[in-house]
């Protein structure tokens, strides 16, 4: 990696690179309208992480996700891997032992293998193509100068949640930083929040209307634990926070 000598965007185009590399993304998340995306999978590798994520240096992730509510991530290290999967109002994780001991460690009752009966999709709205339109100006952008990664130069652009937002919905606060490249995807992606830094170093990204039903499916015959939809986040959290060192079989579809 190189620091190339770039000088910053102006305002108006820092925030036009971010809009091209944010648009496919906001699409698959929110859906924008015939011909767009409706799903993406990203895969990626931990490169740097602290924090509550610490163990996760090292690990492949790769992350699935398809509006309104499927969500599938797989994360592996030295032959391992673990997954959760939330598809409608269930959640299944493999395999069945290892995720227990993670479930239980995040105080998840894993008695309860019902579907959410009430639960909300993932993405509990829709934005048409005029509204995703307006959605980058809901983030503090800055352009951060340009970095070569691999012989390549990359745009950094620094963005958060706009603070009165941020404070509206409750969401926690977080700052990140993205490495763009010429073609608006991002190469380098880094989050950080008040007790936690991740850094991923994203190797390949797919765009597509949908995936196949079996690939929010666990693999015929796989014994598999099953939670409430509800849960998938907190189960998230411990998965890049501990590494099980027991020889887990599995693999991604």
């Amino acid at each position: 990696m190189a620091l190339a000598q770039a000088a910053p965007a102006a305002e108006g185009q820092t925030y036009e690179i971010f809009a091209q590399a944010l648009a496919p993304f906001a699409s698959a998340v929110f859906g924008g309208g015939e011909g767009q995306p409706g799903a993406f999978v990203a895969e990626c590798k931990v490169t740097a992480a602290s924090g509550k994520t610490a163990a996760a240096l090292g690990m492949q992730l790769r992350l699935a996700l398809q509006r309104p509510d499927h969500l599938r991530a797989d994360l592996a290290y030295n032959g391992q891997v673990l997954t959760a999967c939330r598809a409608g109002k269930e959640l299944w994780a493999a395999p069945e032992g290892a995720m227990k001991a993670l479930a239980q460690a995040a105080g998840i009752d894993t008695a309860d293998s019902a579907p959410d009966a009430k639960s909300t999709p993932l993405i509990p709205l829709a934005l048409d193509a005029k509204m995703l339109a307006f959605l980058p100006v809901v983030f503090d952008v800055k352009d951060q100068g340009s970095e070569d990664i691999e012989g390549a130069p990359h745009r950094i652009l620094q963005f958060g949640l706009l603070p009165e937002l941020r404070k509206a919905i409750k969401a926690e606060p977080f700052d990140a930083r993205a490495w763009i490249g010429d073609d608006f995807r991002p190469r380098r992606v880094i989050v950080s929040g008040e007790d936690y830094s991740i850094q991923v170093d994203v190797e390949r990204l797919t765009f597509a209307p949908q995936f196949p039903d079996k690939a929010w499916q666990p693999e015929e015959g796989q014994q598999v634990l099953r939670l409430p939809a509800s849960a998938l986040n907190e189960l998230f959290e411990q998965m890049l926070a501990k590494k099980i060192d027991l020889p887990l079989p599995g693999s991604t579809p």
